[in-house]
């Protein structure tokens, strides 16, 4: 846990006084403690937590706090930066590695934005090649996943991801992708699964698979649909709120907020 200092000299040692302030043993400075620098108080911060645990949209998290709309959107914000820094450490054993697109599917969208893709130039397709946002995913068979944004989904930009998020020897389960071919030479093992002829499972492997992580962008896609659709800029913070509550979905409620509330403690920006 990250120590508390005084404002003024920098000591960490304090006296608790009233009502639950601090008293700085070394300048006497006296001050009301604050979590992540707001101006909320753990009670607070624990029934917001609740609420956003339990996904609900913002107003109805202001109607249930008696928060302000500005005070619930900073702290909601504030939840998905510390969520995307709780991330899993280094893989090792079985992994799935795939790609994905993210931009919402052309039915979905109004006229006027279908009409505005066009004059830009910005008319989508499936796959490699599309305008879509791309992410790189990465899922152990012991159900943890980690996903992040990327440029491009070319070799250069996943390899590095791979070496960085995977202990060397771990057998890699991809699909044929060029910017999968070197993993054999950087020391790992590599399966693959042609999705061009519609093999999913490889028939002399059953353990050959990308499912699992097929299963996770089924789920966020659906999670990100269901609001509509979230602006490219904030996109970085939902797939990090998402992939946490993949990664911890198997605890209790009380369990994750237990744990966004010591994330949020423990913040130092």
């Amino acid at each position: 846990m990250i120590r508390q200092r005084c404002k003024r000299c920098l000591s960490s040692n304090f006296y608790l006084v009233r009502r639950g302030r601090k008293r700085c043993k070394k300048c006497g400075y006296e001050f009301k403690p604050r979590i992540a620098n707001f101006n909320l108080t753990k009670q607070e911060w624990r029934k917001l937590i609740f609420w956003f645990v339990l996904e609900q949209p913002i107003r109805e998290i202001e109607k249930q706090t008696a928060l302000s709309h500005y005070s619930v959107s900073k702290a909601t914000k504030l939840l998905r930066v510390v969520m995307t820094k709780d991330v899993p450490g280094i893989f090792s054993g079985t992994v799935e590695v795939d790609e994905t697109y993210l931009g919402g599917q052309k039915k979905n969208k109004k006229k006027k934005q279908l009409i505005k893709d066009k004059i830009e130039g910005k008319e989508s397709k499936r796959g490699r090649g599309t305008t879509k946002q791309p992410v790189f995913g990465i899922l152990t068979r012991q159900g943890k996943v980690f996903a992040e944004l990327v440029d491009d989904v070319e070799a250069k930009n996943l390899l590095p991801i791979i070496s960085k998020k995977v202990k060397i020897g771990s057998s890699i389960c991809s699909d044929t992708a060029k910017a999968y071919t070197g993993l054999a030479a950087k020391g790992y093992v590599h399966r693959t699964v042609e999705h061009k002829d519609k093999e999913y499972v490889n028939k002399t492997d059953k353990t050959n698979h990308i499912n699992g992580l097929e299963g996770f962008w089924g789920y966020l896609k659906r999670k990100l649909g269901a609001k509509g659709g979230v602006q490219r800029k904030y996109l970085n913070l939902f797939l990090g709120e998402y992939v946490w509550r993949y990664n911890y979905r198997e605890l209790s409620k009380e369990e994750q907020i237990s744990r966004l509330l010591n994330q949020v403690i423990n913040f130092s920006g």
